[in-house]
This record gives C-alpha cells, sequence and structure tokens, in this order.
C-alpha cells in the first residue's frame, strides 16, 4: 500500500511540475509574443509618423518655394512696371516745356 502511494505521490509530483513548466513556458512565450507585437507596432508607427512628417516637410516646403517664387516674380513685374510709369511721367512733364 505505501508503494502504491509513493508511486501516486511521485506520479502527481512529476504530473503538477510539468504542468507547472508549461504554465511558466506559456507565461514566458505570451510574455514574449506581447512584447514582440507591441516593439513591432510601436516601430512601424513611429516608422509610419516620421514619412509622412518628412513628406509633409517636403511638400509644404516645396509649397512655400513655390509660393515664394510667384511673390518674387511680381514683385519684380510690378516694380518694372512702376519704373516704366515713373519714366513715363519723367518724360511727359518735359515734353509739354517743349
Amino acid at each position: 500500500m505505501k508503494s502504491i502511494y509513493s508511486m501516486f505521490l511521485g506520479l502527481f509530483f512529476v504530473i503538477f511540475t510539468q504542468g507547472c513548466a508549461t504554465v511558466g513556458m506559456a507565461i514566458d512565450g505570451g510574455k514574449e509574443l506581447v512584447t514582440n507585437t507591441v516593439d513591432t507596432v510601436v516601430g512601424t508607427a513611429s516608422d509610419i509618423t516620421i514619412a509622412v512628417a518628412e513628406d509633409v516637410s517636403d511638400i509644404s516646403t516645396t509649397a512655400l518655394e513655390v509660393g515664394a517664387g510667384v511673390v518674387s516674380t511680381v514683385s519684380d513685374e510690378i516694380d518694372k512696371q512702376t519704373d516704366e510709369l515713373q519714366e513715363d511721367s519723367k518724360e511727359k512733364p518735359e515734353a509739354k516745356k517743349d
């Protein structure tokens, strides 16, 4: 009877320790899965955010450069036209004097 009890206790101990090891491995595996998933998601989101920010920066820089170019062109054209008007106004009074 004592040998059956010892065998049952030994069998229970073996099953119980394997069960604990299995639970421990499942917990470790789950923790590794979650941490890898979170790391991947955060890394990917960071990469996407950086790429979008760079694209927006490039687009806004291009838009600002185009806008600055347009303003510069318009300013130069207005300057030319006002110079022509100033020259015309200087020539007209001299023509009236003659």
